[in-house]
């Protein structure tokens, strides 16, 4: 070999040093040694930085190794001493660069450090920036100084804290933060990433005692480490890469981070305006800013939360494993803990949907059950998963899923009670008894609140479970605890019941549970013997809650209440005044109103226990406190100036109702419209009138614009009612708030009080498609039975007598075939047992319905009931036009399609699609039924203040609601259980608010003097609701009325030469029949008809039974009898056993059965009920029965 192969190379040099340097760069440490050997061969003059080279990939082989006693890791690190000597040598050689020396002091800092010798470290340190040298050639390689650099302040920053010099700690990694170095290579990312790590964690440690300045430097310092993470997605590391032991975990930074930015909206801490260059990043509130400004900074700390929320938990879950039967993921369940009370404080009224951004608080839901979906894949049983799954589904409307996470839960914490009752022993990772019994508690207010009969008997079980969670026995001491596989010691028996350890809030809203439970039940169950005994135990309960916690707002109105239902109306006062003035005094100066929405049903149930008393001066004033408690009005209904419907506004324009739910504004509703009962009671119903404009001002304030609910988007609205549209403007909507449903102006007094009985309308709002008019005047066929012989044989002489089959009263039969427009004589598509049948034959007959509903349609396609011999048959439906007709399939315009969905999935992994909508169709539900029941109130209104088509008008409204919103549940769930059940949520089902309606309409023409039209308007009432009150009441009423032959049995034919008025009064032109004359004829809606009242002079007894009745005289028994039956079943209901109208026509129909003892018995229960009795049902504070607030 020559002696030129053996001299250095300049060029092989200077590559050979760019290869060393990138390995360095990147971590490949098994490299550098063959680098550097080659280096100093061709490149001598870098020795200095050779032997850098060797002594980082020492230390990196080093550090890698495990430390623990007996091992040899320690002694490895200690074992770099040998390389002091030789660095510190090279560092001060005078052939040696600053820029090589640099890196020589940072690797030998490296090493101090690793020998836990902080001290050694600062001194080897310099404390600026190395100078570069003119010379170009001379400088070491770019990429590792900039690594020394970041390493050597990470090391600085380090050192001082280990030294107790925090405050320059601080200031080295705000200036990191400040520059984030880069993330060029592996080494540098890796050191950059250590450095912004302990950053953070130092600036958290400030947190503890937080100020808008900590805050504000933490939330700098974690902004930095996620723009790292941000621009260099995390690497895998490579085989040969150093893992030190000291690295902060980057799940430990981003859990910091998630809390930091929990604490901040804990606090309500909101960001600056991106648009000031300032430190200081956060503000204590918002009043500095803009509605803009505030909308886009909160939208961007919910973005950047969202962000944290996402990376850590993702972090999480791949960094742990699914654990065994007796591991607990501690981690994980606080995780899923503290998302869910952000999500709280995120759903709460301080945050709006504009916001929290794109799908509002919706989305938001969605979010935190993927949140809690992925957390149960790496938890076992775990009871905290499952009562946030709980919450969570509930609060989003999905009450079934939110019940199979309850039933779980309680099926867990059920055996793992037994299981510590017996072994006398606690078991860790399951929820304690606080929590336990808080959330059954809320599950009972779930059920009762938004639930239907079968959930208040579900409550009426949780409320046990409570019960026995109360008494069931607890182990000796709180602090043995034990996993799942130990082995039981030996303690002694346990002696202490649950309820001892519970907290007294916990013992509180336990017995309210309890309460409520039995409370919801009694008025439910169709078992009258037991339902004083649930009062009672009731009562008991919520006095035992009230104990615990005194002046508790709910309990105080559910006792307040069941006090008042029981008759016992001055201790529900002397309740309600203690709560009230307790609170009261409570009530903070700048409080959010929180306090006073809770006292808003309190208010009103005040008022109502007032007018039981007569004390109608002092109702007025409870109702309005209820209103004046906020203050101004702008407090309680926000800006005049915006949208009076609420849409559209900012939040400095907001009022307090946007911060209601549907509940408390149907509440709000309901106290306006006991004040409107006030008046009418002090000043009149004509006074009234003049007011009544508040009422649908109101509702459009709080539920905006009511177009939205007489249509439909799935399929056009169902056919118009049989009434006629109304002939004036404001008849229509409420669109036209001041004049909708006022009556017509050219009424004076004196009309009012001498009214003419005008000519009926062809189309009167009485009027019904099984019945046949002539003139105007509608006929029906009287109520009648059938005679039979001895051999069970119907007599032929009677066959003509029997009686249509829609003026029988089926108990709990609601699916009985019917048309929706009232023809019971046929049904329609969607309500009748064939719906099975192929779908061109169920298009035919909803569109045979549409005609058979709409009042122009053809008379013969309505089943007629005129004893005429020559009637009209129905329309061939073959005679049908062609377009008519859907298209068969394969036609262009239905071309066949196949189903390619997957099958239905497991509840917890449906699609959110149809819970949306699910929840749109309970929300239009309910404002459908809050808005049906307005128009009704303003009907009777009307109704007594003599204004009978403005009446009309009112039914007419309410009668296109429920028809719109009959078509839209029907697109959605198209069965007869479904309109007829009210699920879940708030208001009624469409066959609920169909009975109210047809009541409404027998109310009416019981008042205008159409006895036969009421009838026929109350048994479509009853096929609708079986159970209704008023239609049982009503009928019931008019039956007796036949019975003692002040009614015509059947219905009186018309004089043939009157002629059709154009009128839409309800009382005929000239009757055939009149009843006879009684100045109770013509009462109010809800009022006893012509002789109702027992005793009444002249009333002349009924007629003994003869061996052989004649038809007319079995037609009037079966009247009574059919009267009494349907009395006797409402009063033992738990709709009807507090109606006093009912047990006094029950007291009639005793009476007119010569059964006395029992008629002064039911007398004297009216008196008791009426002693204690508001001017409006007990239920009109909390509306659907709900005794939860």
């Amino acid at each position: 070999m020559s002696l030129t192969s053996k001299a250095p190379n300049p060029e092989k040099g200077k590559r050979y040093l760019a290869l060393l340097d990138q390995a360095l760069c990147n971590g490949n440490w098994t490299e550098v040694p063959e680098l550097a050997r080659k280096t100093d061969k061709h490149a001598p003059e870098r020795s200095c930085f050779t032997l850098t080279a060797r002594t980082e990939a020492q230390i990196a082989s080093a550090s890698r190794r495990p430390t623990s006693a007996s091992s040899t890791g320690t002694s490895s690190i200690h074992s770099l001493s040998e390389a002091v000597p030789r660095l510190q040598q090279v560092i001060t050689a005078s052939h040696t660069t600053p820029d090589e020396a640099y890196c020589a002091s940072a690797c030998l800092a490296e090493v101090h450090w690793l020998q836990e010798d902080p001290e050694a470290a600062l001194k080897v340190l310099t404390t600026g920036v190395p100078s570069q040298s003119a010379g170009g050639e001379q400088r070491a390689p770019l990429g590792w100084l900039e690594v020394c650099e970041v390493k050597a302040g990470y090391i600085r920053a380090t050192a001082l804290e280990a030294t107790g010099h925090e405050h320059e700690a601080g200031a080295i990694y705000r200036a990191a933060c400040a520059q984030i170095p880069g993330t060029r290579t592996l080494e540098m990312r890796r050191w950059t990433t250590r450095l912004l790590a302990r950053s953070c964690m130092d600036s958290y440690k400030g947190v503890a005692q937080p100020t808008l300045t900590t805050l504000s430097d933490s939330l700098i310092s974690f902004r930095a480490w996620s723009s790292l993470w941000e621009r260099a997605p995390a690497p895998p590391s490579p085989n040969n890469s150093s893992g030190s032991q000291t690295d902060i975990p980057r799940s430990r930074v981003w859990k910091a981070y998630y809390d930091l930015l929990s604490l901040i909206l804990r606090h309500g801490i909101v960001y600056r305006s991106s648009s000031v260059p300032d430190r200081m990043m956060l503000l204590a509130s918002g009043r500095d800013l803009t509605g803009d400004q505030l909308v886009a900074a909160k939208s961007r700390q919910r973005i950047e939360l969202s962000r944290v929320q996402k990376e850590y938990g993702s972090l999480l879950l791949s960094e742990t494993r699914f654990p065994k039967a007796t591991e607990i993921n501690t981690e994980v369940e606080t995780w899923a803990d503290q998302a869910v009370s952000n999500w709280r404080l995120l759903c709460s009224a301080a945050w709006t949907d504009e916001e929290l951004g794109e799908g509002g608080k919706l989305a938001l839901g969605r979010e935190m059950l993927d949140i809690l979906y992925r957390a149960a894949t790496k938890t076992f049983h775990s009871t905290a998963i499952l009562r946030h799954l709980f919450t969570v589904h509930a609060a989003l409307g999905e009450f079934d899923l939110a019940m199979h996470a309850f039933n779980s839960y309680v099926e867990i914490i059920g055996k793992a009670k037994a299981r510590a009752e017996k072994t006398a022993q606690h078991e860790l990772g399951f929820d304690d008894n606080d929590t336990a019994i808080l959330t059954a508690a809320e599950a009972v207010r779930v059920l009762c609140k938004y639930g239907d009969r079968e959930h208040a008997e579900k409550a009426l079980d949780v409320g046990s479970q409570i019960q026995k969670w109360l008494v069931q026995q607890l182990p000796k001491s709180a602090n043995e605890t034990r996993a799942s596989d130990d082995t039981p010691a030996a303690v002694e028996p346990p002696q202490r019941a649950t309820d001892s350890e519970l907290q007294p809030g916990t013992i509180a809203v336990a017995y309210r549970a309890i309460g409520t439970s039995k409370a919801k039940w009694s008025r439910t169950t169709y078992d009258s013997e037991v339902r004083q005994s649930l009062q009672a135990q009731a009562i008991e309960a919520l006095k035992q809650a009230l104990t615990a916690t005194p002046n508790d707002i709910e309990s105080t109105f559910i006792l307040a209440r069941l006090l008042a239902e029981n008759n016992k109306g001055s201790s529900a006062i002397a309740l309600l005044k203690k709560t009230l003035s307790a609170s009261q005094a409570s009530i903070e100066e700048n409080s959010e109103y929180a306090t006073q929405r809770q006292l808003l049903p309190l208010w009103h149930i005040f008022a109502l226990c007032f007018t039981a008393n007569d004390d109608y001066e002092s109702a007025i004033k409870m109702c309005d406190a209820g209103f004046q408690q906020f203050g101004e009005p702008q407090n309680l209904y926000g800006s005049t100036s915006a949208n009076p419907n609420g849409g559209g506004r900012g939040r400095a324009e907001r009022g307090i109702v946007d911060q209601m739910d549907d509940f408390e504004k149907e509440g709000l509703l309901e106290l306006k419209m006991s004040q409107l009962t006030l008046l009418e009671l002090t000043e009149g119903p004509e006074r009234t009138v003049e007011s009544i404009n508040e009422l649908p001002r109101l509702y459009a304030r709080l539920f905006g614009s009511t177009e939205s609910l007489k249509t439909t988007g799935e399929r056009p609205s169902a056919a118009s009612s049989n009434m006629p549209p109304p002939s004036r403007a404001g008849g229509s909507t409420l669109r036209s708030i001041a004049g909708s449903i006022r009556p017509n102006s050219n009424r004076n007094s004196a009309e009012r009080n001498g009214r003419v009985v005008r000519p009926a309308s062809t189309a009167a709002i009485t009027s019904s498609p099984g019945s046949v008019r002539t003139n105007g005047q509608a006929t029906s066929t009287p109520i009648a039975i059938t005679v039979t012989n001895e051999d069970g044989n119907v007599n032929e002489k009677e066959k003509e007598k029997v009686a249509p089959h829609h003026n029988e009263h089926h108990l709990h039969l609601p699916f009985k075939l019917r048309g929706h427009g009232g023809d019971f004589s046929r049904a329609g598509s969607l309500r009748s047992k064939n719906s099975g049948d192929d779908l061109n034959k169920s298009a035919i007959e909803a569109t045979d319905h549409a005609h058979a509903s709409n009042p122009g349609a053809s008379s013969a396609l309505t089943t007629s009931t005129s004893t005429d011999p020559q009637q009209p048959l129905k329309q061939m439906e073959h005679n049908r036009s062609p377009t008519d007709w859907p298209v068969p399939l394969h036609h262009e315009d239905n071309p066949p399609e196949q189903d390619v969905r997957l099958p239905a999935a497991h509840p917890s992994s449906s699609s959110s699609t149809t819970f949306s909508h699910a929840n749109l169709l309970q929300e239009r539900q309910h404002k459908t039924s809050i808005l049906v029941n307005i128009w009704l109130f303003v009907a009777g209104l009307y109704v007594r203040a003599g204004f009978h088509d403005d009446a009309t008008v009112a039914v007419e409204e309410s009668v296109k609601l429920v028809e719109a919103f009959e078509a839209e549940k029907e697109a959605q769930s198209a069965n007869a259980l479904a309109l007829f059940t009210k699920g879940w949520g708030g208001g009624k089902s469409v066959d609920g608010l169909w009975a109210d309606v047809w009541a409404a309409k027998g109310d009416l023409a019981t008042t205008g003097a159409l006895p036969f039209d009421a009838m026929e308007a109350y048994e479509q009432s009853l096929n609708y609701s079986p159970d209704h009150p008023e239609a049982i009441t009503g009928i019931s009423n008019l039956l007796m009325d036949i019975y003692e032959q002040k009614l015509p049995a059947e219905r009186p034919q018309p004089s043939a030469h009157i002629s059709p008025s154009s009128s839409r009064s309800l009382l005929p032109p000239n009757p055939t029949f009149t009843p006879q004359s009684n100045p109770t004829a013509t009462a109010a809606i809800g009022g006893a008809t012509a002789g109702s009242h027992l005793g009444s002079a002249g009333r002349t007894a009924p007629r003994s039974r003869r061996i052989d009745p004649s038809p007319a005289e079995l037609n009037r028994l079966a009247c009574r009898d059919r009267a009494y039956m349907l009395l006797a079943s409402l009063t033992k209901l738990g709709t009807g056993w507090d109606c006093s109208e009912a047990w006094f026509s029950l007291a009639r129909a005793y009476e007119l059965s010569n059964q006395m003892s029992k008629a002064k018995q039911a007398l004297w229960w009216v008196v008791h009920l009426e002693e204690g009795r508001g001017m409006r049902g007990w239920g009109v504070v909390r509306p659907g029965e709900g005794y939860a607030l």
